[in-house]
Parts: structure tokens; sequence; C-alpha cells
């Protein structure tokens, strides 16, 4: 497991928000249409979670309406673009933008999903299945440490949604996620309706899928 805490700090932490805790508590994907209900109504507890890449512009009403947000509520940060489990290295200047989304909006969680989206200079609206290989395996924990070292904190990885299977891979999908978080020290955002999507192309039962088995401390449930 990676250390984290052995990653130096490169300049002293302000931050710039209050620290709302969340243990407990329920979060709903915030839709920048509801912002004047969210602060005019009953104030809900809970904490809303938001696509990174909706905010990577440098300002603007999305970044107004989010620092708004922010102030009142805790955010978890999920990205969908990081292509994690791709062959080709990282996108630098995606990563970079992604950090910088982290420093801004001090989110109570930050998660990206265990797929690959780009090919060489191509980029698919999708989030792609991976070949659950040692090779893959060792891809997806170099580029969750760059992407851990970028934030400086924990990554939760979320577990894919998958429509076929690899004749390749040589590991399930349960052995191949609990390899990653013990290699990287990432998290786990364990996404309910994919398991029932994956567990339904697999014929297997989404109630037992092939023995989900992690550390409570390092698991979100998310049915998002």
């Amino acid at each position: 497991m990676r250390d984290l805490t052995a990653i130096p700090e490169r300049e002293a932490f302000q931050p710039r928000f209050p620290a709302h805790p969340i243990a407990g508590l329920a979060g709903t994907s915030f839709k920048p249409e509801h912002l004047r209900a969210i602060l005019t109504g009953p104030k809900p507890r809970g904490f809303f979670e938001v696509h990174a890449e909706n905010y990577m512009g440098a300002g603007g009403p999305p970044h107004r309406a989010l620092e708004v947000l922010r102030t009142d509520y805790a955010v978890s940060l999920h990205g969908v673009c990081m292509s994690i489990g791709a062959p080709q290295p990282l996108d630098t200047a995606h990563l970079a933008r992604f950090a910088d989304l982290v420093r801004r909006y001090e989110p109570a969680l930050v998660s990206e999903h265990l797929a690959w989206s780009t090919h060489e200079n191509v980029y698919f609206n999708d989030l792609l299945p991976l070949p659950l290989t040692d090779a893959t395996l060792a891809l997806v924990c170099d580029h969750i440490d760059a992407v851990q070292e970028a934030i400086r904190r924990p990554l939760l990885l979320e577990n894919p949604s998958t429509y076929v299977l690899f004749r390749e891979s040589t590991m399930r999908e349960t052995e191949f996620i609990r390899a990653v978080a013990r290699r990287t020290g990432c998290g786990l955002l364990l996404d309910v309706n994919n398991v029932f999507v994956s567990a339904t192309n697999q014929t297997c039962s989404a109630m037992r899928p092939c023995g989900w088995r992690t550390r409570s401390d390092t698991m979100l449930v998310s049915s998002m």
C-alpha cells in the first residue's frame, strides 16, 4: 500500500470553506437548476456530488454556483474522464485541472471510474471495461498513484458497469479491485446500480457478486 503521508506538501494548506462532516449522511447529485430551492428551502442534512468536468473552466456561473453551494454543504467531486484504465499515460493537462478543483473546493470525497475512455487522440463518450490481468493491474495502479500524488489525498475508485468479459482476464473483478486498493491505498466507491448491471450481464447474483469484501472505512455506497 502506498503511504500517501510521505508525499511532501508544496505549501501550507489554508481552508477556503467550512468543514462539513459527512459521516452517516447521504448525498445526491447537484443540478444547477435546483440551487435556488436548495438555498431558500429547508436545509437538508447531507452533501452533494458534482462532476468535475462541469467545472474545469476558469470561472463564470458554474463556479459562482458551486462556491455558494460549497459554503453551506460538503461536496463530493466525481470525475468521469480521467481514463484511468487506458494504456496511454494520463492526460497531464486534465489531471492538473482536476487537482486544481480539489484544491479550490476542498471536497469531502474525490472519486473516479475504473474504466477507460480514450485511445491515442480519440475520446469516447463511454466508460469502457478492462481486461483484468496483471498488466492491467500494474497500469491502473500507476495511474491511481499519479492521481493521488497530484491531489495529495486518497482517491475513491468506482466499480465499473460491465457489458462484456474478456478471455484474457485472469482474475475476478473483486480480486482486481482489492489488489488495486492494497497497492495504492485508494478507497472504493461502490456503485450498487453497476453491481446489478454487471451481475445481470454476467448471469450471477447481485446479492453475492463474487464476494465483495472491503473495509468499511474505505468504502462509500452510491446508487447515482
